[in-house]
């Protein structure tokens, strides 16, 4: 289940970036394959590239947004965008209770920084990223404030066409209303404070026929405030993506992760708790993604995912769990680049292989499914502001008793680029 804090935000909300990317599709053919932020950074770069390199009498048919950012850009190596947004909306689910929902007004800020370290002619190459939002209740008897923050440096290092490596640190912090309720023995809901960590190192590979192989190997580690729940996770990603036309791609990616709890303790196959012992998950993780692009009457991408999990407490069972999950997404951006529309859905499924509910001798299993659905509507108003609308819906349901709630917010509010 994608959390109400999407990390990382969509990079593209910044107009230099968009005017660019759409540019250099029409001069070299190309795609957006990347579904992450830092990876369509990539194609940023390398459409930059051919836009320097253009006669001054080709950029003189550029769009005029396009021509101005070239002008700016010069010859620096530094490549900045940000942006700041003040909304207010309304929740009606604030502590995600399946009882007695509490709603409220909310105000929000968001701001989103954005900074590539691209030297001419060098094999080297930086980015940092800054993303997050504060956002304040009106007489909620839940909590009277709610913040998250993302940041992201990665170094990059091309030592040749086809191949390339890199470092990537994150952090992200969170303090809000959480559901730790899937690798729980029960509905865990509550307030906390959340620390993340993650290091990360990994390589991509070029191959003909527009194929892409990437390794990864990534740490991470999670501090929780008012719960027990921190952990250590080793990651070892491996993936293979297609992209047989300018217009449409595959991926696919591998994850075997390796979860150690501080502090949760394994327990016996009736969930008893095993003094002196440690938990821990084993997780195979897969994931594909297909995605389609069109550019008549604007600008159309759609996307469509499918992942499987499997985890294993590899001890008694008690929190053995087989999760499914299915995704799409699709966005519009007006011709003339007044209007932008996006609707991202997500419903995964979660089976647990030995706990159950109710009571007799053959109680059902225990299940849970969680539905998300965004809508977001942007309006170009000028160069530097956007007016934007959004809808967020979560539904989770579970078998269990008084396990079940619906969350809904509702935002309005104006961008400044």
């Amino acid at each position: 289940m994608k959390p109400p804090a999407l990390w990382p935000r969509r990079l593209f909300a910044f107009p230099c970036l968009l005017s660019v990317l759409a540019v250099g599709q029409a001069l070299s053919g190309g795609g957006l394959l990347a579904q992450t932020g830092t990876e369509a950074d990539e194609d940023f770069v390398g459409v930059l590239g051919q836009l320097l390199a253009l006669s001054e009498e080709e950029k003189a048919d550029l769009p005029p947004d396009v021509r101005e950012f070239l002008d700016d850009f010069g010859v620096s190596p530094w490549i900045p965008s940000t942006s700041f947004s003040a909304v207010a909306g309304y929740r009606d689910n604030v502590g995600l209770s399946a009882l007695v929902p509490e709603a409220a007004a909310l105000t929000e800020v968001r701001a989103e920084a954005f900074l590539m370290w691209k030297p001419a002619d060098s094999v080297w190459q930086a980015l940092g990223i800054v993303d997050g939002f504060y956002r304040r209740y009106v007489d909620s008897p839940v909590t009277d404030a709610e913040q998250s923050w993302f940041s992201q440096l990665e170094l990059k290092w091309m030592p040749a066409n086809p191949l390339d490596f890199k470092l990537r640190g994150q952090g992200f912090y969170q303090d809000e209303v959480i559901d730790l309720s899937t690798t729980a023995a029960q509905r865990t809901v509550l307030p906390a404070e959340v620390m993340n960590g993650n290091l990360d190192g990994g390589m991509s590979l070029r191959l003909p026929g527009g194929l892409r192989a990437e390794s990864r190997y990534a740490w991470r580690r999670a501090d929780y405030r008012f719960v027990a729940e921190d952990y250590v996770s080793v990651d070892w990603r491996n993936g293979l993506s297609w992209q047989p036309w300018s217009w449409m791609g595959l991926a696919y990616e591998r994850i075997d992760r390796q979860r150690d709890y501080d502090f949760r303790q394994e327990v016996s196959p009736g969930g008893r708790p095993l003094p002196g012992t440690q938990l821990s998950f084993a997780q195979v993780d897969n994931e594909a993604r297909w995605w389609f692009e069109w550019n008549r009457g604007g600008e159309w991408r759609w996307e469509a995912g499918w992942s499987n999990l499997e985890n294993r407490d590899e001890v008694s069972g008690f929190y053995d769990y087989d999760g499914e999950g299915w995704s799409g997404s699709a966005q519009w951006i007006s011709p003339e680049e007044k209007w932008e529309v996006r609707l991202e859905w997500e419903q995964d499924r979660i089976d647990y292989l030995n706990q159950t509910v109710g009571a007799g001798l053959a109680p059902d299993p225990r299940q849970r499914e969680d539905r998300w659905m965004r809508v977001e509507v942007w309006r170009r108003l000028s160069a530097t502001w956007d007016l934007r609308l959004e809808l967020e819906d979560l539904w989770s349901e579970s078998n269990e008793i008084d396990a079940s709630y619906r969350d809904r917010t509702y935002w309005l509010g104006l961008t400044y680029l």
